[in-house]
């Protein structure tokens, strides 16, 4: 019988797993200013994929 935090662990792992097969899209966004002048802004885009996933969308 596994141990509770084996369970967690793998719990985790298969999550990650689900998520690295499908992808996920993380966006954001941050504006640097001083008083109200805004001085940089900053936009950011991040895919995590696995390759096969990325391979599946791209022949879509």
């Amino acid at each position: 019988m596994p141990m509770p935090d084996q369970e967690e662990d793998l719990g985790l792992l298969e999550m990650l797993d689900h998520l690295l097969d499908r992808g996920v899209v993380i966006a954001g966004e941050a504006v640097i200013s001083i008083g109200d002048v805004d001085l940089l802004y900053l936009g950011l885009n991040v895919v995590l994929a696995n390759v096969d996933a990325v391979a599946r969308v791209s022949k879509r």
